[in-house]
């Protein structure tokens, strides 16, 4: 199946399905790369960054774990979430979760992984994520086992330590990281942590290369990225946008400012407080 897309500042957003079928229906089957490896080269000429947080090159961590993976690696598709103020992932995982599913295949065949793991808390992301694996073990559309673990609440629950010691059945807490994730994680297997998000960047850069991603955002930070309104916005939620956006037109894909303004948090609790006056700044990374 051909698909053609026009440069959009909604790639992730419109991308949801009510269904397997719709799903296939808007954009094709899995585009497999052919073996472990091959699509590195794809993510660097990209370059999609980590959407978790930490902004790190998708490509690097993909290719540490393909050459630690001599044992059967591991994917985490981390919807773990514990940012309060943040609710994006949630919201992607219930209107694409197949999208993201798609993401988690192809990294498990970036890096030779016999295990997926859906780390996302309990409510709709995880009935929409429940849904979707019932529906693609009916349909054998996958090649990797693929399973959920609920991610308890907590504001670390998500940090990739944690996300690793609650799979294996104990406290979402970090650890202390002797071995990096990639060459040692769940099981001491070679472990590859991904936040939804990037997955489903992933998914959609396989299916419709390097040009049509860096067709947004920025020449140093391409792409789109969610991001959750609240506060004194007309409409809070979750809007998707391109980088280099400036803060003030983010807040009008929200309605605006509801009231005046006298700071904006920016990046959650781990973010920081800027004047009104920062409105005028554009975003590169969150």
């Amino acid at each position: 199946m051909t698909i053609t897309l026009t440069p959009s500042s909604t790639q992730l957003l419109a991308s949801g399905a009510a269904d397997l079928a719709e799903h296939r229906r808007l954009h094709g089957d899995l585009p497999w790369q052919g073996g472990p490896g091959r699509l590195t080269a794809t993510l660097e000429a990209s370059g999609l960054t980590g959407r978790g947080g930490a902004g790190f090159p998708t490509w690097r961590k993909v290719a540490s774990s393909a050459a630690a993976s001599g044992r059967s690696a591991v994917v985490i598709a981390n919807g773990a979430e514990g940012e309060p103020a943040s609710s994006k992932d949630a919201v992607l995982l219930a209107a694409a979760p197949h999208l993201v599913l798609d993401g988690a295949q192809l990294a498990a065949e970036a890096v030779g992984a016999g295990r997926i793991v859906v780390y996302v808390k309990a409510g709709a992301a995880m009935a929409a994520v429940r849904r979707a694996l019932d529906e693609r073990r009916a349909g054998g559309l996958d090649r990797c086992r693929m399973e959920i673990v609920e991610a308890p609440k907590g504001f670390v629950s998500g940090e990739e330590s944690s996300a690793v010691s609650a799979i294996e059945g104990g406290a979402a807490l970090p650890r202390t990281k002797r071995h990096l994730i990639t060459e040692r994680g769940v099981d001491g297997r070679p472990t590859l942590v991904q936040n939804v998000e990037t997955l489903a960047h992933l998914a959609l850069i396989a299916r419709h290369g390097v040009a049509w991603f860096r067709s947004a955002g920025t020449e140093a930070e391409p792409g789109t990225f969610l991001a959750t309104l609240g506060g004194a916005v007309v409409r809070p939620g979750v809007v998707e946008a391109e980088y280099g956006i400036g803060l003030g037109e983010l807040l009008d894909l929200a309605g605006g400012a509801a009231e005046p303004l006298s700071a904006v948090l920016v990046g959650g609790y781990h973010g920081g407080w800027g004047p009104a006056s920062a409105l005028t700044l554009s975003l590169i990374h969150l």
